[in-house]
């Protein structure tokens, strides 16, 4: 793309308060941390994230609401993202936690378990039952993903970017 890219400003409230040698030790802390992104003619901010790294689907071309000049927001279609930002996309930290977190309930839930009970479909359902929510934010994902494909390969301004690449 030709269009300039958004500017990206990390923030941190503990240095906004002055508390600069404070904040390496609570860089673990999200709510803490935000990162703004802001139009590059015009300085307008148009998306806040507290996941700097979130991969985010779309064709990369917004028209800033404060001056109404184009630039690249930094979103990409599905095809043109490689596997680490479309795992990433499937699966972002949060969920990655949640996860993880899920599957130790689960696997506490069968170390406690009476042996006479455990066979390979209770196994099954209970490791289901607790990655269901986990499941469906991936069949949520997927959703997305298609659309993604649909407007890459479909709508004209991805035929632009496929023909200047």
């Amino acid at each position: 793309m030709t269009l300039p890219l958004a500017i990206r400003k990390d923030r941190d409230l503990l240095v906004l308060f002055g508390l600069h040698f404070v904040s390496p030790y609570f860089a673990f802390l999200p709510l803490v941390r935000w990162t703004s992104f802001l139009c590059p003619h015009c300085d307008a901010v148009f998306r806040r994230d507290y996941w700097p790294s979130n991969v985010r689907l779309g064709c990369g071309e917004r028209i800033c609401a404060g001056c109404g000049r184009p630039f690249d927001d930094g979103s990409r279609e599905w095809p043109e993202l490689g596997f680490a930002q479309k795992f990433r996309f499937y699966l972002p930290p949060g969920i990655q936690a949640m996860t993880g977190g899920l599957l130790f309930c689960a696997i506490f839930t069968l170390i406690i378990a009476p042996r006479d009970v455990l066979n390979s479909p209770t196994v099954v359902v209970v490791v289901s039952v607790f990655l269901a929510p986990v499941f469906v934010w991936c069949l949520v994902r997927l959703l997305w993903v298609q659309r993604s494909k649909h407007r890459f390969e479909n709508e004209p301004y991805a035929m632009q970017s496929k023909m200047e690449t």
